[in-house]
């Protein structure tokens, strides 16, 4: 039996500075012999949230899935006190991924990624 996944697209996000917000993505994989798309079990996984910089190269915010359900989706809640620090007043755009890792295999999979804006 064949499975693939199926290719990641790119979403953009608009954060906003003071509100609580939700970012994550969702694994689906198709049988290529019968067509069918059926979503992973992320329920033993841990997933994560990564806010880079522009270019990718530095990580500047990091936050775990609290959610990870049976039906694919993983979502990580950013507190609404996550951009408080001075700092974000010059960090205000980026790229953004959230990746799954099996805790058994140590498999890892980028589900969602994208760039982010930060607004007051």
């Amino acid at each position: 039996m064949s499975v693939t996944g199926t290719k990641v697209g790119r979403l953009d996000i608009r954060l906003v500075r003071g509100d609580t917000q939700r970012v994550g993505g969702r694994w689906r994989k198709q049988n290529l012999t019968t067509g069918e798309t059926t979503p992973v079990d992320l329920s033993a996984w841990k997933g994560t949230l990564e806010l880079r910089s522009p270019d990718g190269r530095e990580i500047w915010y990091t936050q775990a899935c609290a959610t990870m359900t049976t039906d694919g989706y993983a979502v990580c809640d950013i507190p609404a006190d996550a951009f408080e620090d001075d700092k974000w007043d010059v960090r205000r755009s980026g790229q953004w991924k959230v990746f799954v890792r099996n805790t058994l295999t140590g498999e890892r999979r980028t589900i969602g990624w994208g760039y982010w804006t930060l607004s007051d």
